[in-house]
């Protein structure tokens, strides 16, 4: 069962967070190429291999946009042409407002260990330095 979900989770739902959990990793992904190609320009030296693999992590970068944006859209067509039901559901709004759902989540829980942590801390207690 994906994460964040109840039992009394519907199919719609399912679908839609299958679909933000997509969406999510795939700008996950880009935001790393950013990153990475950011830091083979500034340590490259000049050469040119460095130089052409930051040239091409912004390549996939650009690429990997261009099929979330591609996803988004098609996702609700192809559903439709599946027959699958309440396929007009799955619009990027709702998509976007799944995601928002998950990184709340995901935020929630680290508050939760970084606040047990900071408890630990004033108390006395051992805490992991993470």
């Amino acid at each position: 069962m994906p994460f964040f979900m109840t039992v009394d989770s519907s199919f719609e739902e399912i679908v839609l967070y299958i679909l933000a959990w997509t969406i999510l990793l795939i700008c996950i992904g880009c935001i790393y190429a950013f990153f990475r190609a950011i830091v083979l320009f500034v340590f490259s030296n000049g050469k040119p291999e460095k130089i052409q693999a930051a040239w091409s992590s912004i390549r996939y970068m650009i690429l990997w946009m261009f099929f979330t944006i591609l996803f988004l859209f098609a996702a609700p067509t192809l559903l439709k042409l599946m027959h699958v039901r309440w396929a007009e559901q799955y619009t990027a709004k709702n998509v976007f407002s799944y995601m928002w759902k998950i990184i709340t989540k995901i935020s929630w829980l680290w508050n939760i260990f970084v606040k047990s942590q900071q408890a630990n801390q004033m108390n006395g207690l051992p805490y992991y330095n993470i």
